[in-house]
């Protein structure tokens, strides 16, 4: 009975927070004082900001963040309505389940007029009729799209069927290529050398480093070092040369034999040779924790690791993904979209291509948040920041230009991404082999494929 009731009043309270959210975003009143034109040439790639009405307006603007980016936000604001002052913004920072809170205003009629849309959220809030198309604005405004890495900006386009093709529909905050963090100090303790920061270990070199890597220092059995932390087993996929569906979206491959010897490979790490914790030994410290504590010698991250990890006590530095030949893995984005049904779309354009310029970027570069979306930036030292962890900064660049967006980015309906991941377990726990699971649930998946998004098989 008492859990029960604390499942209800949980029910309630998210209840409560989306109403509040749907209140906050439901007036979209302006204010009425006039100003003058502010006529400053801008070079951040800021579209022009005389409206000709001279009358300030309030937009409202969404996203979720630890407290060190609501502080950088709040001061970006600052900069931005000094810079246009007939734009006044609203604030509405959700700290915890932003997409739930986002499905629930969207799906109401309701948002921010500027609000994060993650990667593998836009697709679906496209699909539902509130995010504008913005190529328009983009091409009017003379916004420059040519420094920006192409594989951030090309996730947020959609031609109605597949994204990644077609116009834009948000302009990218950031894009987060995936690595290959290591512990230093125990490649020494091992005599192991380093992974190489240029070519990325074949699957044969990361098992064979990763076993010198294990240990069992107290004799009962059982690793209290592993090599290696749970993979991210997409980029294996890839980097064997398999794929998860066809180029068309239509179907199902990841049974094909590349993709399910590159998951058999990654099972095996944990099930066979043991280099990986399994479920059961990740249950009283995550891989993060123990990689952190000396744990655990090579753990897969993004560059928001890297901040907490400048503050750890042993030496440490990045390297590519594994694979066989290439360089491989998934990177991650966020984008700045603009709200369908907003009653100033100019402005709201405005402010987003503000957030997406140069000199919110790099700002957001400086305090170590994100890899700057802008090549020439990246490759500069705002990014790279010689003297500071890691050594081979390098390493993010070359990932960000190979590595694709995840499959979750794929379609709009990600069900079918979701009914893999929920019976990939079976093959972690060694109950199936990779093939026999991935034959077993193909007529599901490519069922939701389908029913999802029937665009596609027209």
């Amino acid at each position: 009975m008492l859990s029960s009731i604390k499942r209800m009043m949980s029910v309630i309270l998210c209840l409560v927070i989306a109403m509040s959210l749907i209140a906050a975003c439901s007036s979209n009143s302006g204010n009425s004082n006039p100003n003058e034109t502010n006529n400053a040439a801008s070079e951040s790639n800021t579209p022009s900001n005389n409206t000709g009405s001279g009358e300030q307006v309030t937009i409202k603007f969404s996203g979720w963040g630890e407290p060190n980016e609501k502080k950088l936000y709040e001061e970006l604001i600052k900069t931005f309505e000094s810079q246009n002052p007939d734009i006044k913004v609203q604030y509405i920072h959700i700290p915890a389940d932003y997409a739930g809170k986002m499905n629930t205003v969207l799906a109401g009629g309701s948002a921010p007029d500027v609000f994060y849309a993650g990667d593998g959220d836009i697709a679906r809030w496209i699909k539902l009729g509130a995010i504008m198309n913005i190529q328009e604005q983009v091409d009017a405004s003379g916004f420059d799209l040519s420094d920006m890495f192409q594989s951030a900006v090309d996730r947020y386009r959609y031609d109605g069927m597949i994204m990644g093709k077609g116009d834009l529909y948000a302009l990218p905050m950031d894009v987060a290529g995936t690595v290959l963090y290591y512990n230093k100090q125990l490649f020494d303790e091992a005599d192991v050398p380093y992974p190489s920061s240029e070519t990325p270990m074949t699957f044969d070199q990361l098992l064979d480093t990763a076993k010198k890597l294990t240990k069992d220092t107290n004799g009962d059995g059982k690793p209290d070092q592993y090599g290696m932390g749970p993979i991210w087993w997409e980029g294996f996929v890839w980097g064997n040369g398999g794929k998860i569906l066809n180029d068309e979206r239509t179907a199902f491959v990841l049974n094909e034999e590349k993709a399910a010897e590159a998951l058999q490979y990654a099972a095996d790490l944990s099930n066979v040779h043991k280099v990986v914790p399994d479920s059961r030994a990740l249950q009283s410290m995550n891989d993060g924790q123990m990689f952190e504590t000396g744990k655990l010698a090579m753990i897969t991250a993004g560059r928001w690791a890297t901040p907490v990890y400048r503050n750890l006590k042993f030496d440490w530095d990045v390297a590519p993904i594994p694979a066989n030949g290439v360089w491989s893995g998934w990177s991650a984005s966020t984008g700045y979209s603009v709200w369908s049904k907003t009653k100033y779309p100019e402005q709201a354009f405005r402010f987003a291509a503000f957030l997406a310029g140069p000199e919110a970027n790099q700002i957001r570069g400086e305090q170590g948040l994100t890899m700057p979306v802008y090549k020439t930036m990246a490759n500069s030292d705002i990014f790279l920041q010689p003297g500071q962890k890691p050594e081979h900064a390098e390493v993010f660049l070359k990932a960000v230009e190979t590595e694709q967006s995840g499959p979750w980015t794929y379609v709009a309906n990600n069900k079918w991404w979701d009914i893999i991941n929920q019976n990939l377990g079976q093959m972690w726990e060694g109950k199936m082999t990779a093939k026999e699971l991935l034959d077993k649930i193909k007529p599901e998946v490519e069922k939701a494929l389908k029913e999802g998004n029937p665009e596609l098989f027209k």
